[in-house]
């Protein structure tokens, strides 16, 4: 390429980089009544988060706020059932609150009077089966949280674990299906609670309630009385009412019966495993990669009988998640998500397990299955439309169109509360109507003239009208555009600019009566604010992508952007997952034509090497894509000095060099003959943080993967962490070119 084309191109995907950084917050155009009441919508729109509207209602008293605004749509970011059915548990930025099935009463448990600034991403909770326990990981550092259980009925909180691992995917436990124990990870140990006697306060001493060592993918219930437990390549059956007698004498009676040996070591950390009711078949997933079906005929240590072992494959795909579900005749089947190489919709997959691995079902876009009760059933979203499916069967037993689907939560075996963009409802899966219960948001919403009471227009000519008395909504089909009304004798409200850099603009009050006056209805919102620091990424792909996918999917889920580095060899190795980062929104970067460091003994590192290898890259990466290569470069391991930085900065290249404070790709085995120290994941995104907020941002690498050694954990799998706690502490993510740039 010629070297004056190379810098007018530089510049010029420098001016298109210049990132888009959104307020995040938008008021939307108010709506005032006789009574001096205000009606009106706030619009969140954060990386990492749904995007919706949320209407409000408020009195306006001597120019200013005269009561505290209160939220009256409900968005279901998530939900559960909790009391055997009897509430529907809604949660969103703002807070929790339940909806009684039986009375149709909506009560707000907790809530933020203040308006949410960061992404405020939620995290899961594990539910007892009878609803009547929650346990979840209160968030307490960047990856680390509280592990609470807490009565539903009561309210009252227990901390189980005052330093657990915190996951925005997954709590560290899992119930018995009579829900009076359960089991859950501490410390790289897993131990067993009864609930109840936890709460009053007469549980036995931790240190005798221990099960064995692991994480929680180590343990598994089967057919409502056994706990199956993995040590390493033994497994162990263990009878749920010998618990207690199992923590007592550990030491003397094992770790229950051994029903038989895998062929490898289990590695709970990156393995999961599923079995059957009947304990009778086994299914094994290694490294996220493998599946292998066994049978358990043996009563000893013999090893289990393979009924099929292969490596997940698809030329269309990557393999992203894979969860294992059992129907009612113990067969397994694998429900898995992948993306794909030619674009960045996730498709979901069923396929079923027996002598070989078969695709029955294909579904782009698709939420995570969510089981009924009896397991007989299998619902999930895809776009606007939830399809409910017969697992025994897998043939479609119906399905629901109407708005984006977000959440949904089984109310019984044929009843399903589905949480949309517009509403939630509640469907009879039989049924081919659905009847709204909740408002979920609004585009506007404005004073009925007849009755005085809130309508929420939530689009596309669907409106709502809410009673105060129960805060639910009732649909009142399609209405015709309304026109608001913006002012009565006394104010006017309008929407105006603002210096806080976290509102798109701010809703303003004019008094036109007596003493001239203008004021915002929140005074938070017009208060002067710094412009954010920014944070980019470097994403350096070596020799290996056991991390792209799901590097790819988060930075997706977060609509952020990063740089990928790569090299002539992982392009070699991966094409297609090379193709799969071309399509992607991100910038992809040049990490010369090798993985080797290029300063070792045998390269002549002279500016006439550098040129070519640069050229090399530019073509490999050209003939496997059909695309160019952006004009930032960094040499392997960045042991690059001043003359490889010049040279390539001769061939028209700029050199990027993130923090390295501390390597992420470092493993044990690194660690233990000097090649570096080994960190923890949850200790790279500390000394991250730290780094980003003593210098006001910068850049921070993510290794996509190691080629050999391991490590406890991965940085790649805790990216949404990282990205949490960037966007939580008041960075914007931009693309990497805008700091270089600067």
């Amino acid at each position: 390429m010629n070297e004056k084309f190379k810098r007018i191109l530089f510049v010029f995907l420098a001016v298109l980089c210049i990132p888009e950084v959104f307020a995040g917050i938008k008021f939307g155009d108010a709506e005032i009544n006789d009574n001096d009441e205000i009606v009106y919508t706030i619009r969140h729109e954060l990386p990492g988060t749904m995007s919706y509207s949320s209407l409000f209602t408020a009195t306006i008293k001597n120019g200013i706020l005269g009561s505290e605004p209160k939220m009256i749509t409900c968005f279901p970011e998530k939900m559960e059932m909790l009391n055997g059915g009897a509430f529907l548990q809604i949660r969103n930025r703002y807070g929790t609150a339940w909806l009684n099935t039986r009375t149709k009463e909506l009560d707000w448990r907790s809530y933020s009077p203040e308006i949410p600034l960061n992404s405020m991403r939620l995290a899961p909770m594990s539910v007892s089966p009878d609803g009547k326990w929650l346990c979840y990981s209160e968030k307490t550092g960047y990856a680390t949280g509280r592990l609470i259980l807490e009565s539903v009925e009561k309210g009252k909180k227990i901390v189980i674990d005052e330093k657990s691992s915190f996951s925005y995917e997954s709590v560290p436990v899992k119930w018995l299906s009579d829900s009076s124990v359960f089991v859950y990870s501490k410390n790289g140990a897993i131990y067993f609670c009864n609930p109840d006697a936890m709460a009053r306060g007469v549980e036995v001493a931790e240190e005798y309630r221990q099960i064995g060592s692991g994480t929680i993918n180590a343990v598994n219930w089967a057919d409502g009385k056994y706990l199956i437990y993995i040590d390493r390549d033994l497994v162990y059956r263990i009878n749920a009412k010998e618990l207690y007698t199992l923590g007592l004498y550990s030491n003397v009676i094992g770790r229950g019966t051994a029903i038989g040996r895998l062929p490898s070591a289990f590695i709970s950390s990156r393995d999961t495993f599923s079995v059957n009711d009947e304990v009778s078949a086994f299914v094994f997933i290694q490294n996220g990669k493998t599946f292998t079906y066994y049978g358990i005929n043996s009563k000893n240590y013999d090893y289990f009988d393979v009924i099929y072992s292969g490596p997940f494959f698809d030329l269309k795909s990557s393999l992203l998640e894979a969860q294992i579900m059992w129907t009612e005749n113990q067969t397994p089947f694998i429900w898995t998500r992948s993306l794909p190489y030619n674009s960045d919709k996730i498709v979901s997959s069923v396929y079923r397990l027996d002598q070989k691995l078969t695709k029955i079902i294909e579904i782009e876009d698709s939420g995570l299955p969510i089981l009924s009760k009896d397991k007989s059933k299998c619902a999930f979203s895809s776009g606007s439309t939830v399809h409910v499916y017969n697992t025994t069967t897998w043939k479609k037993i119906s399905d629901l169109t109407g708005e984006q689907v977000w959440s949904i939560a089984w109310a019984g075996l044929d009843t399903l509360y589905i949480g949309g963009s517009r509403s939630v409802r509640k469907w009879n899966i039989f049924e081919t109507y659905s009847d709204a219960v909740l408002a979920s948001s609004a585009v506007n919403g404005y004073w009925d003239n007849s009755s005085g009471r809130v309508i929420a227009e939530s689009g596309n000519g669907y409106a709502y009208a809410y009673t105060p008395e129960t805060r639910i909504w009732k649909s009142i089909g399609m209405q015709e555009r309304h026109i608001d009304v913006s002012r009565n004798g006394r104010y006017r409200l309008f929407c105006g600019d603002t210096p806080n850099k976290n509102f798109e603009n701010a809703l303003y009050v004019r008094t036109l009566v007596g003493k001239a006056v203008t004021n915002p209805v929140y005074t938070e919102s017009v208060k002067k604010t710094e412009e954010k620091k920014k944070v980019g990424f470097v994403f350096d792909a070596y020799d290996n992508a056991d991390g792209l996918t799901r590097i790819l999917y988060e930075m997706g889920l977060y609509n952020v952007t990063g740089t990928f580095f790569i090299n002539g060899e992982f392009i070699r190795r991966y094409p297609n997952e090379t193709r799969q980062i071309s399509v992607s929104k991100n910038e992809v970067a040049s990490m010369f034509f090798t993985s080797s460091r290029i300063n070792q003994q045998g390269f002549v590192t002279d500016e006439d090497f550098v040129r070519r290898g640069l050229a090399r890259n530019e073509d490999e990466y050209y003939s496997c894509t059909s695309k160019e290569l952006s004009l930032l470069w960094h040499d392997p391991n960045y042991e690059g000095g001043e003359k490889i930085v010049e040279a390539g900065k001769n061939a028209g290249y700029l050199y990027v060099k993130p923090y390295l404070g501390v390597r992420d790709s470092v493993s044990f085995e690194d660690s233990i003959y000097g090649r570096g120290k080994y960190v923890s994941s949850s200790s790279i995104i500390d000394m991250y943080m730290r780094h980003l907020k003593a210098n006001g941002g910068g850049i921070i690498p993510v290794t996509v993967g190691i080629s050999s050694g391991t490590r406890e954990n991965y940085l790649y799998d805790n990216l949404d962490l990282l990205l949490s706690a960037i966007l939580d502490a008041g960075f914007d993510i931009v693309p990497l070119r805008y700091i270089v740039e600067r």
